[in-house]
């Protein structure tokens, strides 16, 4: 190997590392030109309230993708978790009851996908998926075709309202929700024994298998850790909108899948992370407040963020390839 080989070989991981982060400093740099409120301290705290749901979906698919799966229900999680904890409240339950019911309900799809999954061996896209279409429609029939829940202010115990409306030192209660999840997550995929195990079960699953893990409850807990963190967010929802609407959930699942796996370019073994889960939430976040503020089209945003989301993928791609052509 030539000392230039051996040098693109050094350079260009970190280089393949950087895609994201300097995506994030251009989004930054162009719509504060465009854009004198952008940068402003009241917009940034904006951004970090309206992407605070999206980051939760975020990590918890960050746990089942680090786990080598993949979980297109995580959306029917959160609006479970949102219908039971509003059906809750407005039937005159403690704030505890709410809660507690929407994480349960939560958890009975993460069951369901790891028995699918795990006990009958259907591939997670499939079993996801079908879990996906059986969940709306389970959201239709018990709302009577659709029918929002709308919850009276004056009704709601200020125990529930303060998980999605409260603010503590004038930091928005969903940014701080959010935010101790990630953390705790982050700690438990990173620092512990089960995070280790469960990211040797995603990466080298025969290998793990024949080290003794045991993949099968490894796998299963990966779907019920996704699926109560979904729930958290499903109620978070409902606090933070008094009430609930059959489907919001699934709004969050495509921008979180983009999130996830823009935050894997942060890896040089591509490995999913929470860090980097929350840059790619960030990203997508930052976009879609500076077109906002610029006026642009509703039409055009949804092209803005592929766009975004392609050319940082493709970069990876491109550079990981040069980086294995270096070392030949």
């Amino acid at each position: 190997m030539t000392t230039l080989q051996l040098a693109r070989t050094v350079r260009l991981p970190q280089l393949s590392r950087a895609i994201a982060p300097v995506a994030l400093g251009l989004i930054l740099l162009v719509f504060s030109v465009l854009s004198p409120a952008f940068l402003s301290a009241g917009n940034l705290l904006g951004v970090l309230g309206q992407v605070s749901l999206l980051a939760l979906v975020a990590v918890g698919l960050s746990i089942v993708v680090r786990a080598g799966g993949i979980d297109l229900s995580i959306g029917v999680a959160l609006d479970l978790g949102a219908l039971a904890s509003a059906w809750l409240i407005l039937d005159g339950y403690r704030a505890w009851v709410a809660v507690l019911g929407g994480l349960l309900c939560a958890l009975a799809v993460g069951l369901v996908n790891a028995g699918l999954i795990i006990g009958l061996r259907i591939p997670p896209f499939l079993a996801t998926l079908s879990v996906w279409f059986v969940g709306t429609s389970v959201q239709q029939l018990l709302t009577g075709g659709g029918a929002p829940i709308y919850l009276s202010a004056p009704l709601v115990p200020d125990g529930f309202a303060v998980i999605g409306r409260g603010y503590f030192l004038g930091i928005d209660a969903a940014i701080i929700n959010a935010a101790v999840i990630a953390v705790v997550v982050a700690v438990v995929l990173g620092y512990t024994r089960y995070g280790r195990a469960l990211t040797h079960t995603g990466e080298q699953p025969r290998a793990a298998a024949l080290s003794g893990l045991r993949i099968t409850p490894l796998l299963a807990s990966a779907y019920v850790f996704c699926a109560l963190v979904a729930g958290f967010a499903g109620v978070v929802l409902a606090a933070r909108s008094n009430g609930f609407v059959p489907g919001s959930g699934q709004a969050y699942l495509m921008d979180a899948i983009g999130a996830v796996f823009i935050g894997a370019t942060l890896s040089r073994y591509g490995r999913v992370s929470v860090a980097g889960s929350l840059v790619g939430v960030l990203i997508f976040g930052l976009l879609n407040n500076g077109m906002n503020l610029v006026g642009l089209s509703f039409f055009w945003q949804d092209l803005g963020r592929g766009l975004v989301l392609l050319i940082i993928l493709l970069l990876a791609v491109i550079i990981d390839r040069n980086k294995f052509g270096a070392r030949s």
